[in-house]
């Protein structure tokens, strides 16, 4: 197993390299094709998760370019194609563009993968390709939690989301892997098809209430207004999940889960793996 990192003298990195000696660590960057190159030569399969939300991706679209992260996905399959890897394996996302018939078409991280995509089946000739689409995180009940300022006790899970707005949830940690895993050992079956990552639809709510009913904790779920993120992208990604979901209502992952010999996470499940006691302040 190879890891590839922009630094991999970093705290970050090194901590990562601690924690898996035996995987073997080199340096590359997404927008450096020379690096890639260099990277992935000896490589049979490359998994590929490109940011939209990364800063130099961001100022570029700041700037009205927003095909910063179509350049590095592609980046990534040009170079695996000039030394011959075998298998290109992307995180990339539904078009929101189309799952909401052309009503949302600035949600620029979704589009962007999606071109990416477009991009290796497009080089089919030349290397495989296979994909996967991850659910809503989990993981983002964390990163968007506060202690409620009305009684400074109280576990308030905000987001600009309706509380019944049904979410194909992801515990991305403990479940992407096993679905790679899967697509490594059934190539033929998987190939050009893009599988959903996730356990099952759960509603936005229901994350807080797992939380309490793990960690005995109160919670409770706070819808705030779209336009808190900031950003005019997220803002109409928002919207467009409360109307049109991640997976556009889709529910064929659910049958494909059953083959995989893996049980994905519930919210419960989630929390306790996290073994989290709610924010700090």
């Amino acid at each position: 197993l190879r890891a590839l990192s922009r630094n991999p003298d970093s705290d970050s990195a090194k901590s990562l390299a601690a924690e898996y000696p035996d995987v073997e660590w080199v340096q590359a960057d997404l927008n450096d094709t020379s690096s890639l190159r260099k990277a992935l030569t000896g490589v049979d399969a490359v998994f590929v998760v490109t940011d939209f939300f990364q800063k130099d991706t961001l100022e570029k679209a700041a700037a009205g370019d927003k095909d910063g992260e179509f350049a590095q996905g592609k980046n990534v399959v040009d170079a695996a194609i000039d030394v011959g890897v075998k298998s290109v394996i992307y995180s990339g996302l539904h078009s929101m563009k189309q799952l909401s018939n052309g009503k949302y078409t600035g949600v620029h991280h979704f589009e962007g993968k999606h071109k990416v995509e477009k991009y290796i089946l497009s080089k089919a000739d030349k290397i495989k390709g296979y994909f996967i689409y991850l659910g809503y995180y989990m993981e983002n009940y964390v990163r968007f939690s506060r202690i409620s300022p009305e009684d400074n006790q109280t576990i308030e899970f905000t987001t600009p989301l309706k509380p019944t707005t049904k979410l194909p949830l992801v515990d991305t940690t403990n479940d992407t892997g096993h679905v790679v895993k899967y697509i490594l050992e059934h190539p033929e079956e998987c190939l050009g098809k893009a599988i959903e990552v996730s356990g099952g639809y759960y509603e936005a709510q229901e994350m807080a209430k797992a939380f309490t009913k793990v960690t005995g904790k109160p919670t409770r779920f706070v819808q705030v207004p779209y336009e808190v993120t900031g950003f005019d992208e997220l803002t109409e990604m928002f919207n467009a999940l409360d109307e049109f979901g991640n997976f556009g209502g889709s529910t064929r992952f659910l049958e494909y889960n059953k083959k995989m010999d893996y049980t994905f996470a519930t919210p419960e499940v989630f929390w306790k793996n996290r073994n989290w006691d709610g924010p700090s302040n």
